[in-house]
């Protein structure tokens, strides 16, 4: 018994000293929640079975820092009725950054895949999407030019209301905003 209280003591020490590396390494994630609204449907290509241009504009404003996020999707819709599950194969976001009310930058990048699942309401009709979209900053502006913007990756999660188009949900970062900075 002294023996495994022993080794939890020490698997409890080993993990606070990881996560005391990550947060002073800046290495954690940084959680953004987001609301806002579906602008576009996006345009169907029947020849290619695709969405392209599936649009969302989301905010979200706080007291030291707002986020502006713009993010344009495009899905394969193989068998679009009774499908409830797609495949996003590209487009494109931005992520535009005021620290204290002042332009901090612009961070932009290609969108590398995700998914799309429809949820029906009890008469079998569309009440929601929930999607789950990666994201890769591939440069940004402002504060976020030049080196460790091409390093971030992201995730994009969000649910869209189908009969509102009200959006909510989060986008978070491998590493936080601040360490793709130059300082």
């Amino acid at each position: 018994m002294t023996k495994i209280a022993a080794m939890i003591i020490l698997a409890i020490g080993l993990l606070t000293s990881a996560a005391a590396q990550n947060i002073s390494n800046g290495d954690l994630a940084q959680n953004i929640p987001l609301t806002g609204i579906e602008t576009a449907k996006g345009t169907y290509e029947p020849m290619s079975n695709m969405f392209y241009g599936n649009s969302f504009v989301l905010n979200s404003l706080a007291e030291s820092e707002t986020h502006h996020l713009t993010v344009s999707l495009d899905y394969l819709c193989e068998q679009c009725e009774g499908n409830s599950h797609f495949s996003v194969t590209g487009g494109s976001w931005s992520l535009v950054v005021f620290r204290n009310n002042v332009y901090a930058g612009t961070l932009y990048g290609k969108v590398s895949g995700g998914t799309i699942d429809v949820v029906t309401n009890r008469n079998g009709e569309p009440g929601f999407r929930q999607m789950q979209i990666n994201l890769q900053a591939t440069s940004g502006l402002g504060r976020f030019a030049g080196r460790g913007s091409a390093n971030i990756s992201g995730v994009y999660e969000a649910i869209t209301d189908a009969g509102s188009n009200q959006t909510t949900g989060n986008i978070s970062f491998t590493r936080g905003l601040q360490d793709a900075e130059i300082k």
